[in-house]
């Protein structure tokens, strides 16, 4: 074959998009049958085990072909500037690298951050990497993705040791780019397609070339790979790659094949492919890619921009996508930037975020900062942005790893209420080496399970039950759900009271308390927010409510924490900027012996009122008395604010088996010592009509009959409160209100009853261990979306057809005007 030949081999390729076509095409330049003309992926024959325990998911695996273009962009500009990518003078981090490569201002990381670029330079930078959609139409199959980039390229006799090798140190000593693995390209494989086919063609940077170079380095060099199946006595499949080079010389290592071109048109333009010239690079096309989920137009809200925006949250540099397939008799919507959902936010804020959102932490675990981001979406706005994605956890601005929206309705942070509008990013770029590789393994899409991790959702589980802004967006929010529906529940009280004191069992499905008659709080929050505006330095730093230098004492019981509140005037970012940032130091006293407090010492910071968490040390015993120095400050305050305060251990809370919060049985003496039984107390409960039904999330439907909502759990009282809602529009009760005219208070007074002790039951039965529940025992039933909430109302849907015609075949209840309750039963 001929240079022109070649070539037009290479584009055939290029322009295909269905493995059909590329089987054709390589038969027809006899390839495809010749297994001499086909290497060793890896020069391994096992490379099947490594190349198939890549990402479990597509999606995942897709964005790490992307973040390999962000890798050669950056070290391409490195070499540009004479800069060896393994030396001393190199960029330390990503952001480092992208602020002196591509910002405005080389001496300012905040330079290195994409949001902090107008749209016109994203843009623009932007066209230097793009991924272009061709195919199978969307909603038609699997299309086809091209990955272009105006990195440094290689040339094609560097082709086997680099995109064609595995576990190679390729980049290992360069501290700036993403990938470290060299494993992380071939996650692909296994989502292209039946064959996985992926085509590679590449050109070096000419101006990167030493003088000395050789012919073959000016050229484009390009191979496609596949997946052979088990053959010769091998058991498994095997990688290979096209390199019919001087297999005659070198058996089974032939080298890719290469051509001559100055320039090709291989960036995409618009809703055309392959339009714009280059004069090196890099492609990479996948073939028929696993696309389930997101096969409708990529730029669509349920296309793959929205899951590369949370893939890539905050990307060290944007990508241009564009749509190339024709869709509903029309061309797409052709291309958009993607520059991750943190962008997308900051850019959108005033639209789509509440109040006083976003808003910043940092959690420091066995000395291991992590930065923490929430968001708090307007009501419905957060459909716009994810499915159930709740918590991420990035490096780079990667996603290594997601929590469901799920982890928010754990007991031990109480947001039931609000699950659906939170998310939260967690940025562990700044973990030590050991820790990130202890913590995410190479695929870089899940987190292991160790004890790390557990201290990473105690911190979360802490900060989110605390976070002032979301107490008042929870607040809030209830205020405006049930507003409009407060009625007196008296008379189904009075009914339950009967049903219980006829049948004593039923009452044990009650918390013992008192009723909660008003849901609603009547000071605290406001109806309008008015937005905090706190100095850029404090002027003081003191306890809430205590003069500056107040020696305070507080008392904690054995296995608890003990929560310290500070006022201040500071800004609530303060101690999470990166100019000028604030900082707080924590040591305790024991026995005349000072020590730093070895636990996250963050401070919450909201709205003038700053808080501290304190855990006890490891060998505190009761009696023990600590005494602790909190010192803030920042490099502008000429002396650090100290507050000194003592914290007293105490006895351990007791739990007692059971529901936790049982009191001790009535004595047999007489006398005004004896104990008064408890009271039963039901939890708030709202009637639901169906004009109603979307303000809820998810939105009732005519099957719903029961939801319930954590609100929180006491903690003086050890109580988890709930609030019941029931579906008074439900299809099964209006089926029986509508055959039964005459008995229409009966009928809903049994459908409301019932609901209330089913979901008390249902508590009771799928909760009764939820104080000794372990961390990854959570985890894993969150993400499983089997809440408890989510189970009773399963459970009550599947009942609801069947409870009222139960309770009408076994008895009937009665309403006499006084709202008491006489039951006739058939015998």
């Amino acid at each position: 074959m001929d240079n022109n030949e070649i070539k037009k081999f290479c584009m055939e390729l290029i322009y295909a998009d269905y493995e059909n076509d590329i089987i054709d095409i390589l038969k027809k330049y006899n390839f495809w049958d010749n297994t001499k003309c086909w290497r060793t992926f890896g020069d391994r024959e096992n490379n099947f085990s490594i190349i198939n325990n890549q990402s479990r998911n597509s999606d995942a695996a897709l964005v790490e072909k992307l973040i390999n273009s962000i890798d050669a962009r950056l070290i391409n500009e490195c070499l540009i500037k004479k800069i060896d990518p393994e030396s001393q003078t190199a960029p330390k981090t990503v952001r480092e690298a992208v602020g002196k490569f591509f910002g405005d201002n080389p001496n300012s990381n905040n330079s290195g951050v994409i949001s902090n670029w107008t749209n016109i330079k994203r843009t623009e930078i932007s066209r230097g990497i793009t991924l272009a959609a061709t195919g199978a139409k969307p909603y038609g199959g699997d299309p086809s993705y091209t990955i272009v980039d105006i990195g440094e390229g290689k040339t094609p006799d560097d082709m086997p040791t680099t995109f064609l090798s595995i576990a190679e140190s390729n980049k290992l000593r360069t501290p700036f780019v993403h990938g470290k693995y060299n494993q992380g390209g071939t996650g692909v494989l296994k989502f292209c397609g039946k064959y996985n086919f992926q085509l590679i063609l590449t050109k070096r940077n000419p101006n990167l070339l030493p003088k000395n170079a050789l012919k073959d380095d000016h050229k484009w060099g390009f191979t496609i790979i596949r997946r052979e199946p088990p053959a010769e006595g091998r058991v498994h499949s095997m990688f290979t790659y096209l390199a019919p080079l001087n297999v005659e010389e070198k058996p089974k290592e032939g080298d890719v094949l290469r051509f001559k071109a100055d320039e090709l048109p291989l960036f995409p333009e618009g809703n055309k492919p392959y339009e714009r010239n280059t004069k090196w690079g890099t492609l990479i096309k996948l073939y028929e890619y696993l696309s389930e989920g997101f096969r409708s137009n990529i730029l669509m809200k349920s296309g793959l921009l929205s899951h590369m925006d949370l893939l890539l949250t905050s990307p060290a540099l944007p990508i241009r996508l564009h749509e190339c397939r024709e869709y509903g008799g029309k061309k797409g919507s052709y291309d958009t930037t993607l520059a991750g959902i943190q962008v997308r936010l900051v850019d959108d804020k005033n639209e789509n975020l509440e109040v006083g959102f976003p808003t910043s932490f940092t959690m420091n675990i066995n000395g291991e900062p992590l930065k923490a981001t929430i968001y708090a979406f307007c009501k419905d706005k957060d459909k716009t942005y994810r499915r159930s994605e709740g918590v991420l956890f990035t490096i780079n601005g990667q996603t290594h790893d997601i929590w469901t929206t799920d982890f928010f309705r754990r007991k031990s942070i109480g947001l039931s209420l609000i699950y659906s509008s939170i998310l939260v990013i967690v940025d562990c770029s700044e973990l030590s080496y050991r820790t990130r590789e202890d913590l995410f393994p190479s695929s870089r899409d899940r987190m292991s399970n160790n004890e790390f991790k557990k201290n990473i959702e105690e911190e979360l589980e802490l900060e989110l039950k605390n976070n002032q802004l979301i107490r008042d967006l929870k607040e809030r929010r209830h205020r405006e759900l049930i507003q409009s529906k407060l009625e007196n529940d008296k008379p189904l009280e009075e009914t339950l009271k009967f049903i219980f004191k006829k049948h004593p069992i039923l009452s044990k499905l009650f918390l013992d308390g008192e009723r909660i008659s008003n849901p609603l709080k009547t000071i605290g929050v406001k109806e309008i927010e008015t937005e905090y505006v706190g100095k850029k330095h404090p002027t003081y730093f003191k306890f809430k409510g205590k003069e500056y230098g107040f020696d305070l004492h507080r008392d904690a019981n054995l296995g608890l924490r003990c929560r310290i509140s500070f006022e201040t005037d500071v800004v609530n970012d303060y101690f999470d900027r990166e100019m000028d940032k604030g900082y707080n130091e924590l040591f305790y006293e024991l026995n005349g012996t000072t020590c730093i407090y070895p636990y996250n010492n963050r401070m919450n910071l909201e709205n003038g009122i700053a808080t501290l968490n304190i855990k006890l040390p490891e060998e505190a015993k009761v009696g023990d008395r600590y005494k602790y120095i909190c010192k803030v400050y920042d490099r502008t305050l000429v002396e650090p604010f100290k507050n000194g305060f003592s914290i007293t251990v105490k006895e351990p809370i007791k739990i007692s088996k059971g529901n936790g919060n049982r009191k001790n049985p009535p004595s047999n003496e007489k006398g005004d010592e004896r104990e008064n039984q408890p009271r039963i107390a039901f939890p708030p409960i709202q009637r639901v009509n169906e004009i109603d039904w979307n303000k809820y999330t998810p939105p009732f439907d005519k099957y719903t009959a029961l939801r319930i909502i954590f609100m929180e759990h006491d903690e003086n009282s050890n109580k988890d409160i709930y609030e019941f809602y029931i579906n008074m529009d439900n299809i099964y009760l209006l089926n029986e209100l509508k055959t039964r005219i005459n008995e229409q208070e009966i009928i809903k007074t049994r459908f409301e009853v019932a609901m209330v002790i089913i979901g008390l039951s249902l508590i009771q039965f799928y909760d009764k261990d939820k104080h000794a529940e372990s961390a990854d025992d959570k985890t894993s039933e969150n993400k499983n979306g089997n809440s408890v909430e989510d189970k009773i109302e399963e459970t009550t849907k599947a009942l609801a057809p069947i409870i009222l015609p139960l309770i009408d075949s076994v008895g009937s209840i009665d309403l006499e005007t006084e709202q008491t309750i006489e039951f006739t039963g058939e015998n």
